[in-house]
């Protein structure tokens, strides 16, 4: 019995990741996005968006790159987004013991 929840608890701490939004100064107010989220490996050319504000993906070390991008996406759509701009790669910390991975990136609405 103590094997399986060991098991449990490591799947559990494992799978928890959380995003954090900041919006942009004088970012305009968009309801959700509902389509796909797209992935810019660079920010378009200025005037052709609206940067909403900046987002921030943390979870355990255990996390994937795709699956930080993911919630990254998810996060964004909520807050109007339709494209997201990574602003570099996956970070590596540790406080206190516990080593975190994060990816920060914009959160942009295309102007059409």
């Amino acid at each position: 019995m103590p094997r399986v929840f060991v098991l449990f608890l490591i799947l559990f701490i494992g799978g928890c990741t959380s995003v954090e939004f900041n919006p942009a100064p004088g970012a305009p107010s968009v309801g959700a996005f509902k389509g796909e989220v797209k992935l810019l490996d660079r920010l378009p050319a200025p005037g052709r968006y609206q940067r909403l504000g900046v987002l921030i993906a943390r979870g355990p070390r255990l996390s994937e790159p795709a699956d930080l991008i993911e919630d990254l996406k998810t996060e964004a759509a909520k807050r109007g987004a339709d494209t997201i701009v990574l602003q570099g790669d996956v970070k590596i910390s540790s406080v206190g013991g516990y080593i975190e991975k994060s990816l920060g990136a914009f959160a942009l609405r295309l102007k059409r």
